[in-house]
């Protein structure tokens, strides 16, 4: 079976009970050999990056990605980790979506309930002229799928931040948006069964009663949250191990910047301290989703200037799916001047965040920067803001 293949008769169950008996015949002990070979199979996907984590997905039995499914099911709790995971099998998805020829494409769409339309002639056609070395050159542009607007704002939902998946950045006409290649729209499916996914990991997450009571299962549970270090994550609700700092100066915000301890630190002083722009970036990270080329810029380059060292930054960025350490610790050196230009980048003032859609409130300032200085005056002198 291939992943895609596996992966859609995994959303075809109705409960762990029902994943046993499908996939597993109702024997608890091929469940807990498949689930220990899916902690192997975890513990290498997240140590690598994309391309060679797909490999080791493409290469892993039903019955092992099956397994795997089930033990994160049963720890969504810790979404940040979930949603890493099940990314990396969003990408195996993608891959083999890529593979698929348009019509059995279009096949599998309407699969899933999804109005997508292929012909090999041009449903539309769009030409624009460019200019190179000083002379002009006709480019057209064949648009072989339509699907409908309500079906593209659904599945593309996660990808609307980017200014190309945007509507206005596409062909629209008679209801239908218009796609020009086969590896958009297998983008564009492998969002939505990420989305699908991640509902029935939600639906199975309920207390598993044939394997509460197994002792072998119950240690590899013990044995995946290892895998996963679970320990050195905290939950994000867990209020008694947190610390939230009060600004009630600049000065005060830079020692607690600089006695950070680590993420979940730099978390909790966002949500009393960081303009909401910001805070709302954080939150997306915190829940293990991942965020735009805009709010990473705009996310890097405040925490930047407002000195948090590079590996709580690092850190936080590894909450994202997609994290790869090497490209993140280059990029962020990029904008604090070490590589490239040399050149340190500001925050985007506020009216470039109205304008990226990134700005969540008028908060009366011309920078998010400028935010913590009316922070720490509303905290030192809260009278002032009684009646406002």
């Amino acid at each position: 079976m291939t992943i895609l293949s596996t992966i859609q008769a995994f959303l075809s169950v109705h409960s762990c009970e029902d994943l046993i008996k499908v996939f597993f015949i109702n024997d608890i002990e091929l469940v807990v050999n498949a689930s220990k070979e899916a902690i192997g199979i975890t513990k290498r996907i997240l140590s690598l990056d994309e391309p060679s984590s797909v490999e080791v997905l493409k290469r892993a039995s039903s019955s092992h990605v099956i397994a795997l499914l089930l033990l994160l099911s049963l720890h969504m709790q810790y979404i940040d980790i979930v949603n890493r995971l099940v990314h990396k099998l969003s990408v195996a998805l993608r891959h083999d979506l890529n593979n698929y020829d348009a019509e059995l494409l279009v096949e599998y769409a309407r699969a899933l309930d999804l109005q997508l339309n292929f012909s090999e002639r041009c449903f539309l056609e769009t030409m624009y002229i460019v200019m190179k070395n000083k002379r002009h050159s006709v480019v057209k542009t064949c648009y072989n799928y339509k699907l409908a607007v309500v079906d593209y704002l659904k599945i593309a939902r996660p990808l609307l931040t980017e200014e190309s998946w945007k509507l206005i950045s596409l062909p629209i006409s008679k209801g239908y948006v218009y796609v020009d290649s086969k590896i958009k729209v297998a983008r564009l499916l492998s969002e939505y069964l990420k989305h699908l996914l991640m509902s029935k990991l939600h639906q199975l997450s309920s207390k598993c009663t044939t394997l509460a009571n197994n002792k072998d299962f119950v240690q590899v549970l013990d044995d995946f949250r290892k895998a996963l270090g679970i320990d050195k994550f905290n939950h994000l609700n867990d209020s008694k191990k947190s610390r939230i700092a009060l600004v009630t100066s600049i000065r005060s915000l830079n020692e607690a910047i600089k006695d950070l301890k680590g993420v979940n630190e730099l978390y909790n002083i966002s949500k009393s301290s960081f303009p909401p722009c910001i805070n709302s970036i954080i939150e997306v990270l915190m829940s293990g989703e991942n965020i735009s080329h805009h709010q990473r810029f705009a996310l890097a380059t405040f925490l930047i200037n407002l000195g948090v060292p590079q590996n709580i930054i690092i850190e936080l960025f590894k909450r994202s799916p997609d994290f790869n350490e090497k490209i993140t610790k280059y990029q962020i050196e990029h904008l604090q001047g070490l590589r490239g230009s040399r050149k340190r980048y500001l925050t985007y003032s506020c009216d470039t965040m109205k304008t990226l859609n990134m700005c969540k409130g008028e908060c009366g300032i011309k920078n998010p920067l400028q935010y913590l200085y009316k922070v720490a005056l509303k905290n030192r002198n809260p009278q002032i803001f009684a009646a406002k």
